[in-house]
């Protein structure tokens, strides 16, 4: 019960991480993470906050990636719900400085980054379940069998894309953070001797039976 208890408090540290990392990146003004340009787009049009949005975009790739068979684990639905609030808690805290001078920018769009990569891969490692978008990511490796770092690229760039559409901003941040989530990710598995493909998550039915196996001890 304790391993578990220490598992979903990874998750969670994992997750925070994640939502401190989309705030620093914002933060440096050197425009925003791809995925959060198109929350951001959502967020101009339909007039909710960036944390809504993502809970939004969050459940549109859940149910898409049913379709491809991902399996959707506690994680999953922890993830898309709790980033969210993560988000908005972070920015109205406002603990964060902003970017005003390009050293400064550049300092903290490489700890943005780094603090969200390393988020990305730390929840990912405990096997409760993909995010909806690294679900995506890992449903789309192993059925076309490319590297981690190229599909996350990939679907990094189609986000980009319609958010832009949307009128999300762009920047030259944007650009670089799409190219370099995914192999900062990679270089995360690596280092710890993991394979993202090879991570054997848990869907929410086994997910379940332990909980109540738990609890009739």
């Amino acid at each position: 019960m304790k391993k578990e208890i220490i598992r979903y408090l990874k998750l969670i540290l994992g997750l925070f991480l994640c939502a401190l990392g989309v705030v620093i990146i914002l933060k440096s003004n050197l425009g925003l993470s791809p995925w959060d340009v198109l929350n951001q787009g959502l967020n101009r049009t339909l007039g909710i906050t960036l944390g809504q949005a993502n809970i939004l975009v969050g459940a549109i790739v859940v149910i898409f990636s049913l379709f491809l068979k991902q399996p959707i684990g506690i994680g999953t639905i922890i993830n898309f719900l709790l980033v969210g609030i993560f988000i908005d808690i972070i920015m109205s805290l406002n603990l964060i400085p902003d970017g005003d001078i390009i050293v400064k920018q550049i300092l903290i769009f490489i700890i943005g980054i780094i603090v969200f990569s390393y988020g990305c891969y730390f929840y990912m490692a405990t096997g409760l379940g993909c995010g909806p978008r690294d679900g995506l990511m890992v449903v789309l490796t192993k059925r076309t069998n490319h590297q981690l770092w190229k599909i996350k690229t990939v679907i990094e760039l189609c986000a980009l894309a319609l958010g832009y559409f949307l009128g999300g901003t762009v920047g030259v941040g944007t650009v670089a953070s799409s190219l370099l989530v995914g192999p900062l990710m990679q270089f995360f598995f690596k280092i710890n001797k993991q394979d993202a493909k090879e991570i054997e998550h848990r869907d929410l039915l086994t997910e379940f039976r332990l909980i109540k196996k738990a609890i009739m001890k």
